[in-house]
């Protein structure tokens, strides 16, 4: 990835957060002159993600790696070595930890969910279910483990959920569509279905997706009859209770995508650590 100004920008705050007023151990403890090597070492396999990011929070030392964001990676793998004044590197080695783990993580808890999608059509994408200010990353580290991404932001695409529906007449809902349609042609309109009698009234409208909203197994496959019925183009999205168990399943059931925003807000970190003079 290139690192964008504003990657950039929060790489910088979130350095100045851990060190406000400089690593007064480092100072007081360390030797500033002193020139060290040192290794970053995956304790655990997985999919690798924010080497860049790494890279640019050490930029005062020397950094060097032989993987790319989204290569696999075994338990043990040298990620990178560096190698530079000592105080440089401890002032880093947090920060750059930090997101070269999460991501990391992300990108694996990804991977293992695109892996039971195979042999299907069914794409996995990720929600806006992301820690704030990280959506960028976050969605970046989705892409490196094989998933696609939904909508970055409010801005991106139309998803009509129930709390917009709420109240709301159907003939409104037409006229407020079609207006959309004349002013925004080139954005994509979802709508989230909560039953299948809703699924069937959507399917007469110019939409692009329908969301299936945490419905069964037998909903969604009636969901995707209808669809094939009544207006093929449409696309379908299975969303709600989305796991590692169910997903294969899901995936066999008609639907063209599912989401989950497991991937992002709960996908554990993988375990990553730096040793310094390691041999």
């Amino acid at each position: 990835m290139s690192i964008s100004k504003n990657t950039r920008t929060l790489i910088h705050r979130a350095l100045r957060e851990d060190a406000p007023c400089g690593d007064i151990t480092s100072k007081f403890f360390g030797d500033k002159h002193k020139i060290v090597s040192g290794k970053i070492i995956a304790k655990t396999g997985g999919v690798v993600c924010g080497l860049e990011i790494a890279a640019y929070c050490f930029r005062k030392v020397n950094f060097q790696t032989k993987f790319s964001d989204g290569a696999k990676i075994k338990k043990g793998a040298i990620l990178a070595t560096i190698r530079g004044r000592s105080n440089d590197i401890l002032l880093a080695e947090r920060v750059a930890l930090n997101f070269l783990q999460h991501l990391s993580g992300v990108a694996t808890e990804t991977h293992k969910l695109v892996n039971l999608l195979k042999g299907t059509n069914v794409k996995l994408l990720d929600t806006r279910k992301t820690m704030p200010l990280l959506r960028e990353l976050e969605k970046y580290a989705v892409r490196c483990g094989g998933g696609q991404n939904h909508r970055l932001n409010l801005s991106e695409l139309v998803l009509i959920k129930d709390n917009h529906l709420a109240g709301l007449k159907s003939s409104d809902l037409q006229k407020r569509i079609k207006r959309f349609r004349f002013w925004r042609r080139n954005k994509k309109i979802e709508i989230e279905a909560a039953t299948l009698r809703q699924v069937q009234n959507f399917l007469t409208l110019p939409v692009d997706i329908i969301l299936l909203d945490n419905m069964s197994a037998a909903e969604i496959k009636k969901a995707a009859a209808l669809r094939a019925k009544l207006n093929p183009q449409i696309k379908l999205e299975i969303s709600g209770g989305v796991t590692e168990k169910n997903i294969a399943a899901l995936a066999k059931l008609g639907a063209d995508y599912i989401s989950c925003g497991k991937i992002t807000h709960s996908a554990p970190a993988l375990d990553i650590s730096l040793l310094i003079n390691a041999k």
